[in-house]
């Protein structure tokens, strides 16, 4: 078996691991309704919209779809920890990096909802390509979204990712947040 097969078969499996691991949430004891076709579009929309809206620097729409806290798992690209802070300190983070690219784009497909009462999983692919001048960084890699119903609709409270692949320069974030820094002097 080659090195890179090899290293397919392992991270097919690790991720395998971590999806059954990080699988559907227990469901709300006050309600196992199924999802209805609203739901399933509302919480479709959530994790689009996410998406599309840091691509285009609308931070408040981006704010309207998470949760008051949010957990977020980016162990699979950065390595770290886990982290849980509430949505407006990740947005911060957001916008302390992607306003220093000249262009982002998430391409986020093939979304699937599950669950049943006030608890929602969403799992999709997405292709995040990162612009800075004529270099670029592209990340391929599945989502898993954590949704729950709140009085406003759906809300974001988790979003975990598994890097499958990368094309390009991963410099471009460090040049990226040197940007936004310099901008803020």
């Amino acid at each position: 078996m080659s090195p890179v097969t090899r290293r397919r078969v392992v991270a097919s499996a690790v991720f395998a691991a971590t999806l059954a691991a990080t699988s559907l949430p227990a469901l709300s004891k006050q309600s196992t309704a199924a999802l209805t076709i609203e739901d399933k579009t509302a919480i479709a929309e959530a994790v689009a919209g996410i998406g599309l809206y840091a691509d285009l620097r609308e931070w408040n729409r981006v704010r309207s779809y998470f949760a008051a806290r949010v957990t977020t798992d980016y162990t699979s690209l950065f390595g770290g920890e886990v982290a849980t802070s509430d949505r407006d300190a990740l947005i911060a983070q957001w916008q302390g990096l992607l306003p220093g690219f000249d262009a982002t784009q998430h391409l986020i497909t093939n979304i699937v909802v599950e669950g049943a009462g006030n608890d929602a999983v969403a799992r999709s692919h997405v292709r995040a390509t990162h612009w800075f001048d004529t270099r670029f960084w592209t990340v391929g890699a599945s989502y898993l979204h954590r949704l729950v119903r709140t009085p406003e609709g759906w809300r974001v409270s988790a979003i975990a990712i598994r890097r499958l692949y990368e094309e390009g320069d991963r410099a471009v974030l460090s040049a990226a947040a040197d940007r936004v820094n310099a901008a803020a002097k």
